[in-house]
């Protein structure tokens, strides 16, 4: 009975985890086979922004990158809100 009282407990707190985590696991953050991928400086290019801009979107979750060990990942679909911004104020 104790191990099936143990795997209960973990099971539960795995549901925890992803109830918590909801956002992350909405349809958002699917890549799609044709959407391209971009790196960090791609999206600096891209949204016409600096290095320190960058750094201030991605602390305030404005952009979420996918961290990746050669560097942050971007679904350039994922960029929409930020590319209107960009162009909101005249950068584009």
């Amino acid at each position: 009975m104790k191990k099936i009282d143990t795997l209960i407990k973990i099971l539960y707190n795995i549901y925890l985890l992803l109830k918590n985590h909801q956002d992350y696991w909405s349809l958002s953050h699917v890549p799609f086979p044709d959407d391209e991928q971009m790196t960090r400086q791609e999206v600096k290019d891209y949204l016409k922004i600096s290095e320190s801009t960058y750094k201030r979107k991605v602390k305030d979750g404005t952009l979420k990158p996918i961290k990746m060990p050669g560097g942050d990942r971007f679904y350039k679909r994922e960029l929409l809100a930020a590319f209107q911004e960009s162009y909101r104020k005249g950068r584009l």
